[in-house]
């Protein structure tokens, strides 16, 4: 295994070989060829449009989480209350990603046939990027929503006016179709002024967080990643919006509860900082036919975004960016893995007895 040997600093690995360490490591763990695809296809998505928190440094968090027995291999969720428009879900503890594709099916088909249909998990676990299972759907002409929790755990955001972690970063996302050929707006968003894995990437890394992202125990700023991961924390994520606004992330952070939490019945935050208490998921999608505006939606959006694009730039921009025109890799990679990151996949690698020559180069700094 010499090229898993690389240097801690961190190493860069082509598609290929990212491809062959979800394989090899997860047909190890006893997952089966679909939900070895599901994932791997769901982490690639993520890195290739450049969110790293979310992609191919899930790798160790989904097998750790699998030998910890919160992950069960080769188990599919089951479908436990159905009506004409809705589904409630039991993720049964199976691989995350595969509950949400679930989810995102059934409430699709839901609203093929109804005009709109939901679907809810319970017993789920960690999704990932929540925007690469919005899109597909807007393709194909329904608008789709996707609120997610950590089902009770992973406390890690101060609500507003309080400097204790109480909720975790209740993410969501939103799939919006356009006319027939156009790439469909996907919004994707946490409900905290960033994503826990960015935090992470900063601490793996050595560095200091921007100001205005954590708050100590005492309420006071702090750019000092490392704490964010004491237990118990000794410094918390704000609110979307900051100190001075953080009580719109604040209220958009309840929706997410009262959505993926209470109505899947997953579970809401309540201060338990514990992490790997899995995901509440909630699906919305609505076809536009249905209320007699597929034409006329598509006509008014490509207007709208018309608008957005022909607005002049403001200085030191390049002017509107719509969500979900990112650019990030194309299919091949290679994607940067960081040190601690490398290490806890080597760990695994041995643990599972997997000693081929995964061919990967040594980090030359930047990524």
């Amino acid at each position: 295994m010499a090229g898993a040997r690389a240097a801690d600093a961190g190493v860069s690995a082509p598609e290929s070989v990212v491809c062959a360490l979800i394989e090899d490591i997860f047909g190890a763990l006893g997952f089966t060829g679909p939900e070895r695809a599901v994932l791997t296809e769901t982490l690639l998505e993520a890195s290739r449009a450049g969110y790293h928190s979310h992609g191919v440094m899930r790798i160790p968090t989904f097998a750790e989480d699998t030998q910890a027995g919160i992950i069960v291999p080769a188990v599919m969720p089951k479908v436990v209350h159905e009506t004409d428009a809705a589904v409630m879900i039991d993720g049964r503890r199976c691989l995350g990603p595969v509950s949400a594709v679930f989810a995102v099916d059934r409430a699709v088909a839901k609203a093929r046939a109804a005009g709109i249909g939901c679907a809810a998990v319970r017993r789920g676990n960690d999704i990932a990027r929540l925007g690469a299972y919005v899109g597909a759907p807007a393709r194909e002409g329904l608008l789709t929503l996707i609120l997610v929790n950590d089902a009770g755990g992973g406390a890690c955001v101060a609500p507003f006016g309080s400097a204790a972690p109480f909720l975790s970063t209740n993410p969501l996302a939103c799939g919006i179709p356009r006319a027939p050929g156009e790439p469909p707006l996907v919004i994707d968003i946490s409900t905290s002024v960033v994503a826990l894995g960015k935090i992470r990437m900063a601490a793996n890394r050595g560095e200091a967080v921007p100001e205005g992202w954590l708050i100590d125990r005492a309420g006071r700023a702090t750019t000092e990643p490392a704490g964010f991961f004491d237990a118990p924390r000794s410094a918390s994520l704000l609110p979307l919006g900051g100190a001075e606004d953080g009580h719109k992330g604040f209220l958009l952070s309840l929706i997410v509860e009262a959505f993926a939490g209470a109505l899947a019945g997953a579970g809401m935050s309540r201060g338990n900082e514990k992490e790997d208490q899995g995901n509440g998921l909630f699906v919305l999608a609505a076809d536009p036919q249905a209320l007699g505006r597929g034409r006329d939606f598509a006509q008014a959006m490509e207007a709208f975004v018309a608008g957005l694009e022909a607005l002049p730039a403001a200085e030191g921009t390049t002017g509107v960016r719509l969500p979900g025109a990112r650019a990030g890799r194309g299919p091949g990679g290679p994607y940067p893995i960081d040190g601690p990151t490398w290490a806890r996949i080597r760990a695994i690698l041995d643990r599972l007895s997997l000693d081929a020559d995964y061919a990967v180069t040594p980090a030359s700094g930047g990524e």
